[in-house]
């Protein structure tokens, strides 16, 4: 799963930017021009975030930014994987809270031994979501990132706070959620 995840994070940013800053990116990193992230193999828990602020260094942009908006792109990529887990849920909130049960689930079965990030969950009120997220390989920006992209998908007004977790083992953070109410459905 990290390769897949590897290839997806480069293949987005060669559609992005070009095959030139592929290869720039490739050769900063030090590994072979045209090397690519294999989806099955299994690579250090610190290769995306390596990655993601050497990709980000040549952009020229923080590489917070950068990893936010791959996480919208591996939103997209989820979709496609398993687009049953969008459509059993009718919110954000209900989205993450079956993100373990069935995401996890086929991560697990086409990626023995990868363990995947995870999002434990206490809904403190039904506008706020507090969310315990764990992850040794995709970092916190990243996750808010497709979580961000889980509200926009079902056009909800939402804000995001990050703590971070202690100790501090990992991309491990404590996220809390909170649900605005949507003007435009007010309107309707």
């Amino acid at each position: 799963m990290k390769g897949f995840v590897l290839a997806a994070v480069v293949a987005s940013l060669e559609k992005q930017y070009g095959e030139m800053f592929s290869s720039d990116l490739m050769t900063a990193m030090e590994r072979p021009t045209g090397g690519v992230y294999l989806s099955v193999a299994d690579y250090s828990d610190n290769t995306l975030d390596h990655l993601l602020a050497n990709a980000a260094t040549l952009l020229g942009m923080p590489r917070e930014t950068l990893a936010k908006v791959m996480g919208v792109h591996l939103f997209s990529e989820l979709i496609v994987i398993n687009p049953q887990w969008i459509k059993q849920n009718t919110n954000a909130f209900d989205l993450v809270k079956s993100h373990d049960m069935a995401l996890n689930e086929v991560v697990r079965l086409a990626f023995p031994g990868f363990v995947a990030p995870s999002f434990a969950w206490v809904e403190i009120s039904p506008d706020i979501l507090e969310l315990d997220y764990r992850s040794a390989f995709l970092p916190g920006d990243m996750a808010e990132g497709l979580i961000s992209a889980m509200f926009m998908h079902f056009d909800e007004q939402f804000s995001i706070e990050r703590r971070p977790t202690e100790p501090a083992v990992g991309f491990n953070q404590k996220i809390i959620l909170k649900v605005k109410p949507n003007r435009r459905k007010l309107a309707d």
